[in-house]
């Protein structure tokens, strides 16, 4: 972690009104949790998350405004082995035009293995995370609970050192 990164990551922690006003209005519990890496990223298994609304085309989409304004607190595992062609994009609450004539956008996959390739990063876990990104009331608490819990129990047991997050 360079310079830049210690003193934001210092001043969270001396700071926690900054925590509180990076993650919004939600109560914090105590000092946000800033590590330093074990290891360096050219060593490191990558895990990727999109909360885009990226699918495979052959699962259930994800649910759209007019069938839960909640939004989906789902979540699709993605191959990233698959062709571009595989993925769709079931989300109606951004404008998604740009992400889908490039997925990369949302969903860098392409980009992450160029970098693996160089030697930036270890490796990229072949699958990913699918979410979609507007959630409240009843599905922000399943994201939480229930979905948050296993998506980190399958990049546990995939053995991946950190996690990309792509907001869309």
């Amino acid at each position: 972690m360079g310079v830049t990164g210690r003193l934001v990551a210092w001043a969270f922690v001396r700071v926690p009104l900054l925590a509180t006003l990076w993650a919004g209005s939600r109560e914090t519990t105590g000092p946000p949790a800033f590590v330093f890496p074990a290891q360096p990223i050219s060593r490191m298994r990558i895990g990727l998350i999109t909360t885009g609304g990226v699918h495979h085309i052959d699962q259930i989409p994800f649910r759209r405004k007019d069938e839960n304004p909640q939004g989906d607190g789902t979540y699709r595992l993605l191959d990233l082995t698959r062709p571009r062609d595989a993925f769709v994009i079931t989300h109606d609450w951004y404008d998604r035009r740009d992400a889908e004539r490039d997925l990369n956008l949302i969903l860098p996959a392409e980009r992450l293995r160029e970098f693996a390739e160089e030697g930036i990063i270890g490796e990229l876990h072949p699958v990913a995370v699918g979410l979609m990104g507007h959630v409240k009331g009843e599905e922000a608490f399943r994201l939480e609970h229930e979905t948050a819990p296993e998506i980190a129990a399958i990049f546990r047991e995939g053995e991946v050192d950190a996690v990309l997050l792509v907001p869309a």
